[in-house]
């Protein structure tokens, strides 16, 4: 266990991991504001800024902000696991604070729902970030689509060659997670993946930490497994972690969220299979964008699916950056 922590610890570092999740509807009607009234303020509620990915929306959003002479602000928790109640408290702080519009990334709904009624109440213009309709509070929301995410991505994982036993590890049965397994099972019956076998659903509530554990045990119950697939950026080590100490390199791959040097590493020695890529700046920059636009009385789309790239061995030199 001990060596486990270190070799945690020490990946954590290296590639300063984290969740990136969440999901968008993939359509649905335009959105617009009752009474347009200009934003001078936002607020962005960043489930994880110290994940290089949501860092680089964290990055895009203030310049686009900034570029538009709008007064805008960050927070998140300052380590790589995710603490809902301190998202929640920095948003109950921005409406106090009087914030035109704030920005959240609700991963639980039931966590979420009544500091997004409360904002609500007071005339805020919502907006959520890659959580898509874990909420229905918000404005607007921009990013995956993790419903299509897992219809994708499980037919990507179709095209290795022989039967595909999966598990998927998520933080919790909620929000995102249940938005991406619904994909990965829709997926399997839509397109007709006849190989590909949904086995189990295991959680590591959203701590890097407890990853290794939970993918260990998994693959110990289930040992037919061969893939072990996440939504979770933060679930990279783990997942390598599990895999090598278990002595199944060659027999079990996993599959990821989000590029990462770890990531990069692992599709290059044969340990992931894939990752989807993400683009968080574009989310960063257009949730800006579109606020504005809102609050000038435009119609915008109620929801906006930023897209990925799936990377495996075959374009990892072009994506993998």
């Amino acid at each position: 266990m001990k060596i486990r922590t270190l070799a945690a610890v020490a990946a954590s570092a290296a590639v300063l991991i984290s969740v990136s999740a969440c999901s968008v509807p993939s359509s649905s009607p335009a959105s617009t504001a009752g009474v347009p009234r200009e934003i001078k303020s936002i607020y962005f509620s960043n489930v994880l800024p110290a994940y290089p990915p949501l860092g680089e929306a964290n990055k895009c959003f203030l310049a686009q902000a900034k570029k538009l002479n709008i007064k805008a602000a960050t927070g998140g928790p300052p380590d790589l696991t995710v603490n809902n109640q301190l998202n929640i408290n920095q948003i109950s702080q921005a409406i106090a604070n009087g914030y035109d519009a704030i920005v959240s990334q609700p991963i639980d709904k039931a966590a979420f729902t009544p500091v997004m009624q409360q904002a609500k109440d007071k005339g805020i213009y919502q907006a959520t970030l890659n959580t898509g309709d874990s909420t229905d509070i918000q404005d607007f929301t921009i990013g995956t689509d993790y419903t299509i995410q897992g219809a994708t991505v499980v037919e990507q994982i179709s095209k290795r060659s022989g039967d595909q036993k999966i598990i998927i590890l998520g933080g919790a049965p909620t929000g995102t997670n249940n938005l991406f397994v619904d994909g990965v099972k829709k997926g399997i019956a839509s397109k007709g993946l006849t190989n590909v076998t949904y086995v189990e659903n295991v959680f590591d509530a959203g701590d890097p930490s407890k990853s290794a554990d939970v993918v260990s045990q998994a693959l110990t119950a289930h040992p037919e497994v061969n893939v072990v697939l996440s939504w979770e950026g933060s679930a990279v080590p783990g997942i390598i972690t599990a895999i090598k100490e278990k002595n199944l390199v060659g027999k079990v791959v996993g599959v990821t969220n989000d590029i990462t040097p770890q990531v990069i590493s692992g599709i290059k020695d044969g340990i992931i299979y894939g990752s989807s890529k993400q683009n968080f700046c574009k989310m960063g920059s257009r949730v800006v964008d579109d606020l504005v636009a809102l609050s000038k009385g435009k119609k915008i789309p109620k929801s906006v699916d930023t897209g990925i790239t799936f990377v495996t061995k075959d374009n990892v030199a072009a994506e993998g950056n």
